[in-house]
């Protein structure tokens, strides 16, 4: 039986836990809740012992607490400024010591244990995401490294027992398992498919679109007789299913289970979740999207065994080729913009992603001060720490969005010109940024940098979209074909630089690499040569390049080596755009 409280029971509906001091500096009362965050204070008479005494007493009693109790020793007055002391594994508490106007001391006992871990989970989280975000595997379609690592990742970010990745048939009868991680064994586990003759009930489920959190298997029925080919399904106490959706349609299943515990899984693992979702769906099509390219690769070599058979018609053919070779530059356009798409929308997945777990935080934070708000037990403690969650918040949501935003525009700019070839006025310093920004993706992945420099307000007339598609050939060619011959020096740099000479500009794009042999120089623009047939090379890039500076904007291309080594192409091309003849 706790002793008589003198205050009779003012602070006794309160939450948070409270110890009363004499003005001699003897405990004289405590509520429960100090009994249930120490229950050494209940198993002896602590009445009239110092703050000495008590602490000395619960060293005893309770050994976990022992390393906060002497860190309080070390504080005359405590306040929530002084910190988080860990009574014990999991166990974080603030201490407030408040004078009485008997000259005695309140101590207060805030328990944030809850808030210590929901900020340890957000923290994990964005790990996570930012880990995936740079996760090759994903954004190549390397579906089994995918799939493996983000098991993994899921499990140990949700401090799950395991985590499965699961598609479905075409025709939606059968879940088939992909990847099954165990996060206790360390295992990647074998399953079987799951079937909708079998459990209709989930499959009906899931045909909902939304996330199915579970905090208690026993209660529902639409997992009865559910199987995942191991026999410990009956050990799972909670579960989290989020579908994957394309459109309205399910494609298949991500599930995130616990077995030690029963839980309900916080919106912000939902959201979690619901974002590996989305990066298997555009893993998938990366996958389809690679295999068509090896596709095009194995029809391009056929082609060229065809046309070395067929050399004796090429003069009948040269109509019907040039006709070709026009549809080629459309076709090296759109490329060029898919491989921009998608190194835009792996650089832009990151600052959405932690703005995503950012703004989920501050929403269940939001949540949490609302109902002190309602309850009318409102301290100014709980709206400072509102005050400051939020602008944490907001400053993090701001940034990564406002990054999100200049990626945005620079890939709007440079893919509307890719698409179409309307002429207009530029000024090149400004366009040859846009361009280089959209290409960072990319260029990141090969190690390279890039310098863009020009003379200031210097303004041409011509076919943005043409001068683009000419600019980005010649980085990514130094990129991918200058360096081969060491693929891993730290070294690799392209520069771009323009100028103004006469009624003309003219652009150097410089690497330093290992520059071209001077017996191949004079065919790099001749169409189909290419060092690279092995490895998938056409031979139509540059080629495309020359006719696109000479024909489509009227210039001229010419190449030779760096100073210091590597290659230079400098283009000359008129201030205001004229058509060659």
């Amino acid at each position: 039986m706790l002793p008589k409280d003198p205050y009779e029971g003012e602070l006794s509906p309160s939450p948070v836990g409270y110890i009363v001091y004499g003005a001699d500096g003897r405990l004289m009362s405590f509520n429960d809740r100090v009994g249930e965050l120490f229950p050494g204070l209940l198993a002896n008479d602590m009445v009239g012992k110092t703050r000495d005494e008590v602490r000395d007493m619960l060293r005893a009693y309770e050994p976990a607490a022992v390393d906060a109790l002497n860190q309080l020793d070390e504080i005359l007055v405590l306040s929530a400024e002084d910190g988080v002391f860990e009574f014990g594994k999991g166990r974080f508490c603030s201490l407030d010591d408040l004078p009485l106007p008997d000259g005695g001391t309140l101590t207060l006992i805030r328990d944030l244990s809850e808030k210590k871990r929901q900020l340890d989970s957000i923290a994990r989280l964005e790990r996570a995401t930012s880990e995936l975000a740079n996760e090759e595997a994903i954004y190549s379609g390397t579906k089994d490294r995918a799939y493996l690592i983000m098991t993994e990742v899921a499990a140990k970010a949700l401090v799950a027992t395991r985590a499965d990745v699961w598609l479905m048939n075409v025709d939606g009868t059968a879940l088939y398992p992909q990847e099954s991680y165990w996060a206790p064994t360390d295992e990647h586990m074998e399953l079987e498919r799951l079937e909708k003759e079998t459990s209709p009930a989930l499959f009906d489920k899931l045909a909902s679109g939304e996330p199915i959190n579970v905090p208690d298997v026993t209660i529902v029925d639409f997992l009865k007789g559910v199987r995942s080919g191991d026999g410990r399904e009956r050990d799972v106490k909670s579960i989290l299913i989020v579908p994957i959706m394309r459109g309205p349609r399910v494609v298949g299943a991500i599930a995130v289970a616990e077995e030690k515990y029963q839980r309900r899984w916080r919106q912000s693992e939902v959201a979690f979740v619901s974002y590996l979702c989305d990066l298997i769906l555009r893993m998938l099509e990366a996958h389809d999207r690679r295999v068509a390219e090896e596709g095009l690769r194995d029809f391009n070599e056929m082609l060229e065994m065809q046309v070395k058979k067929r050399t004796k018609d090429l003069e009948d053919a040269m109509e019907t080729l040039q006709l070709a070779q026009e549809e080629l530059v459309r076709s090296e356009k759109m490329a060029s913009l898919g491989g921009l798409v998608a190194g835009v929308a792996h650089e832009i997945n990151t600052p959405l992603g932690v703005a995503l777990t950012s703004i989920t935080h501050m929403a269940e934070v939001f949540t949490g001060f609302k109902r002190s708000v309602d309850s009318g037990k409102i301290k100014k403690s709980d709206l400072m720490n509102f005050m400051e969650t939020a602008d944490e918040g907001t400053t993090v949501v701001r940034r990564n969005l406002e990054r999100a935003a200049h990626l945005i525009r620079s890939f709007k700019m440079v893919a509307v010109d890719q698409s179409a070839d309307d002429t207009r006025e530029i000024d090149v310093g400004d366009y040859i940024d846009e361009i280089v920004e959209s290409l960072v993706p990319t260029l990141r992945k090969e190690g390279v940098k890039v310098a863009a420099e020009a003379e200031p307000r210097l303004v041409m007339n011509t076919v943005p979209g043409d001068l683009s598609h000419i600019l980005t050939n010649l980085i990514m060619n130094g990129a991918l074909h200058g360096f081969s011959d060491r693929p891993d020096r730290a070294d690799k740099e392209i520069r771009v630089k323009a100028q103004a000479r006469d009624k003309e500009v003219q652009i150097e794009v410089t690497d330093n690499g290992r520059g071209i042999p001077s017996d191949i120089r004079e065919k790099i623009f001749e169409p189909f040569f290419t060092t690279a047939r092995g490895a998938g090379g056409s031979g139509l890039g540059l080629n495309i390049v020359y006719n696109t500076v000479y024909h489509k904007l009227g210039g001229s291309i010419r190449v030779d080596d760096a100073e210091g080594g590597g290659t230079r192409f400098t283009i000359t091309l008129p201030l205001e755009h004229r058509k060659a003849a």
